[in-house]
């Protein structure tokens, strides 16, 4: 169940550019019946190596001789993440799942909505 779940994050990772993690974290709480937290927690590790092995395919691929990947911005917003990533993961510890749940589904819904308004 969760190799299935961590294929099809890779694969929309991979071919769309979006966080596993939009992924993995539904995935998890509906089809395994894993809490909020866990879920985060388990999808925040599955996707450094996922995002090392889509980044290195960008990186070779390139185009036009050209790299596709920029090293540099890609550098900042791995310092921003990480940081982010740290205040993220302590706010959550302290919040209820059921907060967790609804704060995620409404993120999807709002991008889901932005990726169907403008396209």
């Amino acid at each position: 169940m969760f190799a299935a779940i961590g294929l099809a994050a890779g694969v929309l990772g991979g071919l769309l550019g979006v966080g596993g993690g939009f992924v993995m974290v539904p995935l998890q709480v509906i089809l395994a019946d894993v809490k909020p937290l866990r879920a985060n927690a388990n999808s925040l590790a599955a996707i450094v190596p996922i995002s090392i092995a889509g980044a290195t395919v960008y990186y070779v691929a390139g185009t036009g001789g050209h790299p596709a990947l920029d090293l540099r911005f890609a550098g900042l917003l791995v310092l921003g993440g990480v940081m982010g990533a740290y205040g993220g993961a302590r706010l959550a510890s302290r919040l209820p799942s059921l907060w967790l749940a609804r704060g995620l589904a409404v993120v999807l819904v709002l991008v889901g909505l932005k990726q169907l308004v403008i396209p």
